[in-house]
């Protein structure tokens, strides 16, 4: 059984996964700092984009593996993980912009959306299958 859409979710996300984890290195060369951010805010917000990036896209892809496998590839998965994926690239940049940024908190919220829905989405699945 083929996956597209969960498939396509976990490429374009371990593209920005190795997109932000490039910029921390270079944030690291540029200024110096082995280990750990050193006091710098510009790593500490790359290193927080990178890092919660990481910790959201495993388990979206999850999700979205399961539903796609009891639901197949249909337009509500289509759009959870168009929007999710924006939602994480908005995330990204808004942190990487400034502390607070209006990109972040919609990159978070969008976040958030999505992985409630897609929960439930695979819940009603599931409960359907029985």
């Amino acid at each position: 059984m083929q996956i597209p859409v969960t498939a396509t979710c976990a490429a374009l996300g371990g593209l920005l996964i190795l997109a932000l984890a490039l910029r921390v290195s270079l944030l690291r060369g540029r200024h110096r700092i082995a280990l750990g951010d050193g006091g710098n805010h510009e790593l500490l917000r790359a290193i927080r984009a990178h890092a919660n990036t990481v910790e959201f896209l495993p388990m979206f892809v999850s999700l979205s593996l399961c539903y796609e496998l009891y639901a197949g590839a249909n337009w509500l998965l289509i759009t959870l993980v168009a929007l999710f994926l924006f939602a994480r690239f908005s995330f990204a940049i808004g942190l990487s912009l400034a502390p607070v940024h209006p990109l972040r908190r919609l990159g978070a919220g969008l976040s958030y959306l999505c992985l409630l829905l897609l929960s439930l989405l695979l819940l009603a699945a599931v409960l359907t299958a029985l």
